[in-house]
């Protein structure tokens, strides 16, 4: 069940954009595009007539400052660049045509550090309802599925949503089909883990790596979480800050339990845990895969197409030299006049 996710997410079909691609297409310019993905304010008078105040019409889903993203809509690439999913196309191009005006005007006030709706306005018409028009725009933009949507750091490992539905789909079949065997397997007292010993201050294996999909369970008896409870891993996110706690791991736990957060159709059964709270089944099953089965799961890599640079001879000149003389006889050709080197 999980290694066919896995699959799925290593071979992800969706289409990601880059900013220019994607501008190409809606006719905009990229310094647009980079504001209404993220925070876009504009300034708009008051009812009472008195100042004015900010009203964001941005999409919210990524912060370059702040290095914050939404997996579903925006990803950092490995050259400092960004890249949008093929969803987030869908808006933006529906955005443009929904409110055309406002994007034709936006593009003649961008350099400006405080852009004011009623200067947007002013090719609108005299009789133009500037408060109306855009209490239009927000209201629509709320409809959105990319309002509040969940923002993590970059560099993190989101699954998106449409794999944790389907892997919630998977586990409903599973609850259904599955049966319960017992097994009583005999062994010694001091390989068993007992998580009294170091409950809350060291991880119950320092050398377990965690990957999207594993399946952990919960060894932290003071925790939110009921002690023992399985789940499966669907986010690993980086923190800002390097500290021992800048990893987390988000688990979409098998059952629900008091304090867990919603997730879609799903009541109560995500959080978020620290190394140190988790036991990787997973991790102890790789350890034992065939050498064959662990490459074959593993994507593959692009293959390296650069010329190779020529290694560095070890010859020291005269013999150098003497090789080139020597390789010229072989050929047939009149051998060059042999020159003689003296040590410094």
């Amino acid at each position: 069940m999980l290694d066919t996710l896995r699959k799925a997410i290593d071979n992800n079909d969706e289409d990601w954009y880059f900013p220019r691609e994607m501008c190409s297409e809606l006719h905009i310019s990229p310094l647009l595009l980079s504001k209404m993905t993220s925070a876009f304010k504009i300034n708009i008078a008051n009812k009472n007539g008195s100042g004015t105040s900010p009203i964001n019409i941005g999409l919210n889903i990524k912060y370059a400052n702040k290095s914050l993203m939404s997996p579903d809509y925006a990803r950092k690439i490995d050259n400092g660049g960004w890249q949008y999913s093929e969803a987030l196309y869908t808006i933006i191009k529906e955005y443009v045509e929904k409110f055309p005006k406002l994007f034709k005007e936006l593009e003649n006030h961008l350099k400006k550090e405080v852009i004011n709706a009623s200067d947007i306005a002013q090719k609108f018409g005299p009789e133009f309802n500037v408060r109306g028009y855009f209490e239009d725009v927000k209201k629509w933009l709320k409809s959105l599925s990319t309002h509040n949507s969940k923002l993590v750091g970059v560099g993190s490992e989101i699954m998106s949503t449409k794999h944790v539905t389907q892997l919630l789909k998977d586990l409903a079949e599973h609850k259904k089909t599955a049966a319960i065997h017992e097994l009583v397997v005999k062994v010694k007292p001091r390989v068993l883990f007992n998580p009294n010993f170091q409950n809350g201050v060291l991880p119950p294996d320092s050398k377990a790596d965690f990957e999207l999909c594993d399946r952990v369970v919960n060894v932290c008896s003071s925790h939110c979480v009921p002690f023992g409870y399985k789940g499966t891993i669907v986010g690993i996110k980086n923190g800002e800050v390097q500290s021992a706690d800048a990893i987390k791991y988000e688990v979409l736990f098998d059952e629900p339990f008091i304090g867990g957060l919603p997730f879609g159709e799903c009541s109560r059964n995500l959080y978020t845990m620290l190394p140190f709270t988790l036991m990787n089944f997973s991790y102890g099953m790789r350890l034992t895969q065939p050498a064959s089965e662990k490459t074959a799961s593993k994507p593959k890599r692009k293959e390296d197409t650069r010329p190779q640079r020529r290694q560095p001879s070890t010859y020291k000149p005269s013999e150098r030299k003497e090789i080139l003389r020597k390789n010229d006889h072989d050929k047939g050709r009149k051998p060059g006049p042999r020159i003689e080197t003296t040590g410094s």
